[in-house]
């Protein structure tokens, strides 16, 4: 197994592709972050609101493409025919999904701590000093623990689902298309309609992937007035059993079809 893991992050880091996605993950939430911190106010509510919440929505495009960099990870195998030689190393299919699982989850939770401390740490150092003369600090806002920690969570999972999409549909287009547009026009579009129809905002909660975002957040909830949504602890949990399934229906469709 060890050896399967050493080739999986082999592949994975001598593709040119996967570097620019990766670096585009790690620069876009900083910068940004960075922006934000130099030029806001100097309270503490602008301080939560236009640095944190930015640095955690920003961050959501990190995850986009740490995902995309997890279902190109086996799109690219099948795509190439480098599959073919690889299950004939292992016939046992599943200790090759495994593997590749293994790492492109971890890579992204990884990389997707670097984004996190990158982004906080620096905007603390280039924030402005109050009218008073004290720091501001965004190390002691309520809150971030559970933000960083649900951050790298969501990573991970994200990778998972995506990982899943790649195995059952094979196809790079095809995979990136339908994670990418997935959780930023479908559920966007299912959502307008149900909340119309429903008049209550709290059906978000039922999509997987607006409700794995809250993982992410800084508060709790979807942010309607008297709104709480799933909790963070069962949002986690709700996205995770949807990225789990559609990994395990990637396996199984790996495992029956022909490479």
């Amino acid at each position: 197994m060890i050896g399967l893991l050493r080739s999986e992050l082999l592949k994975l880091r001598t593709i040119t592709m996967n570097w620019v996605l990766g670096i585009i993950a790690v620069l876009f939430p900083v910068a940004i972050t960075l922006i934000v911190a130099a030029t806001t106010g100097d309270d503490e509510y602008t301080l939560a609101s236009n640095v944190l919440e930015v640095l955690s929505g920003t961050n959501r495009v990190a995850v986009m493409l740490l995902g995309v960099i997890a279902a190109v990870s086996i799109t690219n195998e099948y795509g190439f025919g480098t599959i073919r030689p690889t299950f004939a190393a292992t016939p046992k299919r599943s200790r090759v999904v495994l593997a590749k699982g293994a790492v492109v989850v971890v890579t992204a939770m990884l990389i997707d701590t670097v984004v996190l401390f990158a982004g906080l740490l620096g905007a603390n150092a280039v924030l402005p000093t109050r009218t008073d003369g004290t720091s501001l600090d965004l190390l002691g806002e309520p809150g971030l623990q559970a933000m960083l920690i649900g951050s790298v969570v969501l990573a991970g999972l994200a990778a998972l689902a995506a990982y899943g999409v790649g195995m059952l549909l094979r196809s790079t287009p095809a995979s990136v298309a339908m994670f990418i547009l997935w959780p930023l026009l479908v559920e966007g579009l299912v959502g307008g309609v149900l909340i119309a129809i429903t008049k209550d905002t709290n059906v978000m909660r039922w999509l997987p992937f607006q409700s794995g975002f809250q993982l992410g957040n800084l508060g709790s909830g979807f942010g309607g007035e008297g709104d709480v949504g799933f909790s963070r602890v069962v949002s986690g949990f709700y996205f995770g059993a949807v990225a789990l399934g559609l990994s395990l229906l990637g396996t199984l469709s790996v495992q029956r079809r022909d490479a």
